[in-house]
């Protein structure tokens, strides 16, 4: 007998690509690259965790069962995700965990029937001695891959609805025979599907009650719209597939309710995910590359992701930009040549260099943090001496210069005072603040007084040299005033 095989593909019909589709729903929003949120199982169940983008510090943020596709809001506070086919919201340390809105999904058989001689559909003048025929059906409402608008109040997700009936058909060894036959020789399977009352369409709902706002790209029989995406900007970013084409291709959206315009041509684009800056896509194109492309189409960078050694192929379910633009965070499932598959949490740069693994997991999304606020830089204390010569007063009194304070206070003290005239010196009297507040300026005073101040009388001039500590939060040193001091004899007795 010759082996016959007719598969139920994506390309074939709408509910298998309703029912598993990527787990998407992220959005890049700026900012510091924080923590790694995405989804861990056992491939039957899976949980939100949250880890360092080293792979350090993991933590478990839920405890249901099937938990999938977490995004981050922009600010990185808090995080939507797919719980038990709907939607459900949280803090970013997986407090207040809140479902938005409940999906159903549920799926029946019917009792198996046998025939004889059963005419094989790909060689009619052939027979199959004996197969099995048996009726399934799915039913779904189904509510996915959630995205957080700029500024936290929506969430855009994909509803997709139907009831899916398909008929399998399978040789078996003898009449009544519970196992479908497998092998070149022997093995026959086929399929009859019909969709009754499908369709998909994207939309936003309110982010703290669930109520929908609006609907971005209506339902069509044409195609189907699922994996949107928020810009830091407004627009939406999704994945259409074609039923007549069978391609799946990027569209973007300017706003909820703008015509969509097509910015990739498939073949199998899907997973969109928008740079920090909105200004560019990154997607999976053919399940092992990395597209980037500008939102408004033009030139394509396409970044192969290589498998690792001992891996006999690789499928990547999704990309995501880092908050700052410089990296790329992948979902990827790797199938080895032993072993069982596994599916991974990668980072890799935006040039496709520097692949590197994260830990275990699916559906990741990356925190954007707040930018550090910029500082500027300390602004340092300084000290200048008065310029030219500084004639005293009747007194012996003057100011000799001025200390001005940084950005932080300053604390002040005289080391020494030295008057200079001729081949005489003698000390002079400094007066001056010990503290000064941030930005305040201070003068430095001198007075000079009893045989000094005569002796700078009777020469005319003399030289003084100041030597102040000044210390504050940045800095310490000594500062030193250098000035030249006059003073008039007459002035002792009031004479001009």
């Amino acid at each position: 007998m010759t082996f016959a095989a007719v598969a139920l593909a994506a390309a074939s019909g709408l509910a298998l690509l309703a029912i598993s589709m990527s787990e998407s729903g992220q959005a890049a929003f700026p900012g510091a690259n924080g923590r790694v949120a995405y989804s861990y199982g056992d491939g039957y169940s899976g949980s939100i965790w949250s880890v360092e983008a080293n792979g350090a510090s993991p933590l478990r943020l839920t405890t249901g069962s099937n938990d999938y596709a977490p995004s981050y809001s922009a600010n990185g506070g808090r995080v939507a995700f797919e719980r038990e086919n709907g939607i459900a919201v949280m803090n970013a340390d997986g407090s207040g965990q809140t479902q938005l809105l409940s999906g159903s999904y549920s799926s029946s058989s019917e009792p198996p029937e046998w025939q004889s001689d059963f005419q094989n559909p790909e060689e009619p003048s052939e027979t199959i001695p004996f197969v099995k025929i048996q009726t399934f059906t799915e039913a779904w409402h189904i509510f996915s891959n959630p995205s957080f608008s700029p500024d936290g109040t929506q969430i855009v997700l994909s509803e997709r609805s139907g009831e899916f009936i398909y008929t399998l058909t399978c040789a078996v060894a003898e009449d009544e025979g519970s196992e479908c036959l497998s092998g070149y020789q022997e093995g026959h399977y086929f399929y009859d599907e019909e969709c009754i009352d499908c369709e998909s369409h994207i939309i936003t709902v309110s982010a703290s009650s669930g109520a929908q706002i609006a609907e971005v790209v209506p339902a069509s029989n044409s195609h189907q719209d699922y994996e949107p995406t928020f810009s830091s900007g407004g627009a939406i970013a999704f994945s259409r597939w074609d039923y007549s084409s069978e391609k799946t291709s990027i569209y973007v959206a300017g706003s909820p309710g703008a015509l969509p315009v097509r910015v990739t041509n498939g073949p199998y684009d899907f997973a969109p995910d928008f740079s920090p800056d909105g200004t560019r896509l990154a997607f999976v194109r053919d399940g092992d590359e990395v597209g980037i492309v500008g939102v408004g189409g033009g030139p394509l960078t396409v970044l192969l992701v290589p498998n690792p050694a001992g891996v006999k192929y690789s499928y990547l379910e999704s990309v995501a930009f880092s908050p700052d633009g410089s990296k790329l965070l992948l979902g990827r499932r790797l199938n080895p040549v032993a072993g069982k598959s596994e599916r991974g949490i990668y980072t890799m740069g935006v040039d496709g260099s520097g692949l590197a693994k994260v830990v275990d997991g699916s559906g990741p999304d990356w925190q954007p943090t707040a930018l550090p606020v910029p500082q500027s830089a300390p602004t340092p204390f300084k000290g200048k001496s008065a310029k030219g010569k500084v004639k005293l007063g009747k007194s012996g009194k003057g100011s000799i210069g001025t200390i001005v304070c940084g950005s932080s206070p300053c604390a002040l003290k005289v080391v020494s005072a030295k008057l200079t005239v001729g081949k005489k010196t003698c000390t002079a009297k400094v007066k001056l603040p010990k503290r000064l507040a941030p930005g305040k300026a201070a003068r430095v005073r001198v007075k000079v007084a009893g045989r000094c101040l005569a002796i700078l009388q009777r020469a005319g001039k003399g030289s003084l040299i100041v030597r102040i500590r000044v210390g504050d939060a940045f800095d310490r040193r000594v500062l030193t005033l250098k000035s030249t001091l006059t003073a008039d004899a007459n002035e002792k007795h009031g004479k001009k």
